[in-house]
């Protein structure tokens, strides 16, 4: 990408316009802020949500958002392909590191920590971790189409135009990935 046809002015409203990829690249060569936000603004509530279902508490679903944005600045050159399934796994990864704290912290204090957690169903937490981690087994182009369709609730055509494909492709991967992610969860 040509560094010099990008303007980092927010007001143009080009960075909008840009690629997950296009973004990346400018925040690895030039650490531009404005493309860091641009990723931020474009990811933060999809993985502030997916972070919610697994922690059950806004703020350690905050913390665990907050941490994968911190490890994407820090470290941006370890995204390789999909910046999308890379803020996934990262978060996966955040929302696991909150757990065994939390798990350590609920250890040396007892079962306080449990009882300020909101009352779920019996089943509940385990069915969700199973298919958090079916979830992870698919392939990513099918985790995508399952996650922003099923999980994030977006429409068909809003799902299309976050993966840059046809509608007609984002139900193929969807209807797949179910499939594939109700043989992972019964098996």
């Amino acid at each position: 990408m040509n560094g010099a046809a990008m303007t980092n002015d927010p007001a143009t409203g080009h960075l909008a316009e840009l690629r997950d990829a296009e973004l990346l690249a400018e925040y690895q060569t030039s650490r531009s802020p404005c493309a860091f936000a641009a990723l931020v603004e474009r990811y933060r509530p999809c993985l502030l949500r997916l972070c919610h279902r697994r922690l059950c508490r806004r703020p350690d679903a905050e913390d665990a958002t907050q941490a994968v944005f911190l490890a994407l600045a820090r470290y941006p050159e370890r995204v390789k392909y999909n910046v999308a399934g890379w803020l996934y796994r990262a978060a996966w990864r955040a929302v696991k590191d909150l757990q065994r704290t939390a798990a350590r912290r609920a250890r040396r204090e007892g079962d306080a920590a449990h009882a300020r957690r909101a009352p779920t169903a019996p089943g509940v937490c385990e069915l969700r971790e199973e298919v958090a981690l079916a979830l992870t087994r698919l392939p990513t182009r099918l985790r995508q189409a399952v996650v922003l369709r099923y999980l994030e609730g977006l429409g068909q055509r809003e799902a299309a135009q976050w993966l840059g494909c046809p509608q007609g492709t984002v139900a193929t991967r969807a209807r797949e990935g179910l499939l594939r992610l109700r043989a992972l969860v019964s098996a």
